[in-house]
């Protein structure tokens, strides 16, 4: 049995919403698996590169339908981890960089930490 040593600095959210990636030049949709205010993992249907950087769009949706009332949160972040689950399908864990006042602000409030305004 594998010992995972959690040491993350914040707490993880178990929020799915759709997920757009670009990363090594290509762009697909994957699922979120969690959300933190620093990473998000997520569930894809190809194998990621660990130490590549991503581009990751977030897009709310509401009964399996993506809310068009609802702007996408555009976050840069490198790829950690990538792990293969079964035939096609991969866990991918993401860092969060570079993120600006107003994508911690929008982040805060999709994982209810503060009132929308």
């Amino acid at each position: 049995m594998d010992e995972i040593n959690d040491t993350r600095a914040h707490s993880r959210y178990d929020i799915r919403v759709s997920a757009e990636v670009t990363s090594g030049g290509q762009t697909f949709t994957c699922t979120t698996r969690d959300l933190s205010l620093g990473g998000v993992g997520l569930n894809c249907d190809r194998e990621l590169q660990p130490g590549m950087p991503a581009l990751v769009t977030l897009f709310v949706v509401v009964d399996d339908i993506e809310d068009l009332g609802t702007e996408p949160l555009e976050l840069v972040a490198d790829i950690v981890w990538c792990k293969n689950l079964e035939k096609e399908q991969y866990a991918v864990g993401l860092k969060f960089s570079d993120m600006d006042e107003k994508g911690m602000s929008y982040l805060k409030r999709l994982l209810g930490l503060t009132q929308s305004k």
